[in-house]
């Protein structure tokens, strides 16, 4: 099927018609009259999916540099927590610190712990936020973890467990916290329990203190075969409901662990999210900042000024310098252009100015192919080889190195990613993405093109050749070498 060329070209057409419709901004289109009432738009699209998940192609992801926002920097008092905890601890705050921020409403928030000295921080920054005040206020509260049963006007039976779990006022304080665990940790189960089923299973223990067992024992023997639910910080929905085993109608003489259909992501997950009402982390604010949107606006300006200016540029280089070429050249790189921010907005990435930066540089590297390629081509040219051969040879023989130097910038975008932070990571992550669809338009799209334009035809008498001489460097060749290769099975031009 990828062998027919107009099945590749109805492909590229559709995937570049598709990324067109996504960066475009909403525009409105009305027309009213006798015939036709429309009241319509294009672009600027909100997709809304079952299960609630949506796609906001409005408008594209800016970062705080861009939008403007807020940007805070607490510091978290664990001078009372076991240093073995600490790490852990710091963690936990920053989780909860990152579903406080959800509950703004912003969009891509960056949030991350560091140590300076002896110090441990967490950052946070909030594009598109300009009252500071509440937002310090609802980050800065110290976590606080609550074990809930039913009200005693409700029934429990597992029918009414969705009910019950999706209604805040189901269930009642009891006199245990997270100020009564010592800590939370994932353990497994041992391989001879004798549920089969929950052999070698993740579960998440709970470490209480001497005073919060004994609290913990009487409260579990009041809601047997009942759930008690952990809420934290008054959330609308509970962490976990486990329900009251019947093994601890006689007292809690250990550890209980909480059991279910876990997997190692998910229960660290969620003993993250109780260990930080179990380890409460008290923070305090050491730098606030306002950042305007002005400056965004000016940076958004001028980067996107000069990423077009060197569109221009490198279009119009290829079109004077590869001729025919070159102008195929010019159209994949458009679609590389078009469908890279297309991406951008799907995924979405948060643009910041070294964003910015690394797609301008990424537009400059989608060339590296076709300029590896183009220059193969000559070469087979001067060999001999008809233009239809020396295109299919110059796409084969120049693949090796196209490979290998992208392969070295991914490496290079990958350990800028998982080392970097902020900025960074952005200018490592629209590098990536810009070397890969790199190699769909230079590779994929500039091949079809060419098969299409049947640019590879034989010129006819008296037409000019596809590669100008003047453009080819001098080459010495010993006069018989053809002859010489032959004998010697010595592919010449390899």
């Amino acid at each position: 099927m990828f062998k027919n060329v107009y099945f590749r070209l109805g492909l590229i057409s559709s995937v570049f018609t598709l990324a067109l419709l996504i960066i475009l901004p909403r525009i409105p289109i009305t027309v009213k009259n006798s015939i036709i009432n429309l009241d319509s738009y294009i672009g600027g699209y909100y997709l809304a999916f079952p299960g609630g998940k949506v796609l906001d192609l409005r408008e594209m992801k800016k970062g705080l540099d861009l939008e403007g926002g807020i940007r805070v920097v607490l510091k978290a008092d664990v001078s009372q927590i076991d240093a073995s905890e600490r790490d852990a601890a710091l963690e936990s705050a920053k989780e909860i610190i990152s579903r406080r921020v959800n509950l703004l409403g912003v969009s891509e928030p960056y949030i991350a712990t560091s140590k300076v000295g002896d110090e441990y921080r967490i950052i946070v920054e909030i594009p598109g936020l300009d009252d500071v005040s509440s937002a310090v206020n609802l980050i800065g509260q110290t976590a606080q973890l609550k074990f809930k049963q039913l009200a005693p006007d409700r029934q429990w039976s597992e029918e009414k467990f969705q009910e019950y779990y999706m209604d805040p006022t189901a269930w009642v304080d009891t006199s245990v916290t997270g100020a009564d665990l010592k800590g939370v940790d994932v353990v497994f189960t041992q391989p001879g329990t004798t549920d089969i089923q929950q052999a070698n299973r993740p579960q998440i223990r709970l470490r209480f203190s001497n005073e919060g067992r004994e609290k913990f024992s009487q409260l579990a023997k009041e809601n047997i075969n009942k759930p008690i639910a952990l809420y934290l910080d008054e959330g609308d929905y509970p962490l976990s409901t486990p329900v009251v085993s019947p093994d601890l109608a006689q007292g809690l003489f250990d550890d209980p662990v909480i059991s279910g259909n876990f997997d190692v992501e998910t229960a660290n997950a969620l003993s993250m999210s109780i260990r930080a009402g179990a380890l409460p982390v008290p923070v305090q604010v050491l730098q606030q900042q306002t950042i305007g949107a002005t400056l965004g606006e000016e940076s958004v300006t001028k980067s996107f000024f000069a990423g077009t200016v060197g569109l221009i540029l490198l279009l119009l280089f290829f079109i004077f310098h590869y001729k025919k070429l070159g102008f195929i050249a010019a159209i994949a790189l458009v679609v590389y252009t078009v469908v890279t921010l297309a991406v951008f907005k799907i995924i979405p990435v948060v643009l910041t100015l070294p964003g910015i930066a690394g797609f301008v540089l990424s537009i400059g590297m989608a060339t590296d192919a076709n300029v590896l390629v183009f220059e193969r081509v000559k070469e087979e040219i001067l060999w001999g080889k008809p233009k239809s051969l020396a295109i299919k040879l110059g796409f084969e023989r120049a693949w090796s190195s196209i490979k290998d130097s992208n392969i070295s910038s991914l490496i290079t975008s990958w350990v800028l990613f998982k080392f970097g932070s902020g900025p960074v990571r952005g200018f490592a992550l629209t590098l990536a993405i810009g070397i890969f669809i790199s190699l769909f338009s230079s590779i994929f799209v500039t091949r079809t093109l060419i098969e299409v334009f049947n640019i590879g035809k034989e010129s006819k008498p008296g037409r000019k050749p596809l590669v100008s001489r003047k453009l080819l460097k001098p080459v010495y060749v010993v006069k018989d070498l053809m002859s010489l290769a032959k004998s010697k099975s010595v592919e010449v031009g390899s």
